[in-house]
């Protein structure tokens, strides 16, 4: 059987074939010329089809407004205007471009929150050719960055609780592998998924892979200390559940007052109302 660590290192990205290649318009924003080009001809030697660029993101809107592209990549730092407001404004005019931001830091230069903004990946420099395509396959085909990871109140615990759920599907499909070949199909797949999720991590969490690595250790010990299948853990939500129903329906009991006491309140009140041998009302 196939180990983890072959899965891990040799996981398959999907693919664009030759033909979707060649109908992409790519429009790159970057304030360096040389970057600019360097771009432009990995690009090219990549296959893609039409290409264009600009210095600003002011002037990028401009050739948005006027053409189509299916890929927008920019620089994640201000240019005339932020990176931000170029990302809503460029969204505006084309909801179907997939825009990718790129930066030496992406940390410092919040490309996370243009995630959340919209964006569908990011490219970190100095770029490859490899890199460069492994971005543009992933933001076009790739699964999108879940909204409970991009809107978390705790990044680390969210970024470290996406490794771990992907770690325990690859772990689950290759337990499976061994008897059934949709599994088997699958394994790549899921091997990509752990290697983004950990990049994902490593490259976003808040005091960098470091903290990631204390946000994982602390949540593995917290998940051990409870039931260790998805049943177990069902069951022990069901019996918290339970207990938490008996202890309301407990305090609601003791805050009323009991059958037997209204009953006997009701048989004082009726005889208090009946009528005395002297026809007076008691």
């Amino acid at each position: 059987m196939t180990s983890f660590d072959a899965l891990y290192h040799k996981s398959k990205a999907p693919v664009l074939s030759a033909t979707e290649r060649r109908k992409s318009a790519i429009l790159v924003v970057d304030s360096d010329p040389q970057i600019r080009q360097t771009m432009r001809q990995s690009l090219m030697g990549l296959g893609f089809g039409t290409l264009s660029d600009a210095p600003d993101h002011v002037i990028a809107l401009e050739k948005i407004e006027d053409r189509h592209f299916t890929h927008v990549i920019f620089e994640a730092k201000s240019l005339r205007i932020s990176s931000k407001e170029f990302l809503s404004r460029a969204l505006e005019l084309d909801s179907k471009m997939i825009a990718i931001p790129a930066s030496y830091e992406p940390t410092v230069d919040d490309v996370f929150d243009l995630l959340i903004q919209g964006a569908r990946g990011y490219i970190v420099k100095p770029f490859t050719a490899e890199s460069l395509d492994i971005a543009l396959i992933m933001s076009t085909k790739g699964e999108p960055i879940s909204d409970a990871v991009l809107n978390a109140r705790n990044r680390n615990e969210a970024l470290a609780a996406l490794v771990l759920s992907s770690l325990d599907k690859l772990a689950v499909l290759m337990r499976q592998a061994g008897q059934f070949e949709t599994a088997r199909r699958e394994l790549p797949k899921r091997a990509l998924g752990l290697r983004r999720s950990v990049d994902l991590g490593n490259t976003f969490a808040k005091g960098g892979p470091l903290m990631l690595r204390e946000t994982l250790i602390d949540l593995c010990i917290e998940r051990s200390n409870g039931p260790a299948s998805r049943l177990g853990r069902f069951r022990k939500r069901m019996e918290v559940k339970k207990k938490r129903e008996d202890e309301e329906e407990s305090l609601q009991d003791q805050s009323s007052p009991s059958s037997e006491g209204t009953e006997e309140e009701r048989e004082t009140e009726t005889k208090s109302l009946k009528p005395s041998s002297d026809g007076i009302i008691l």
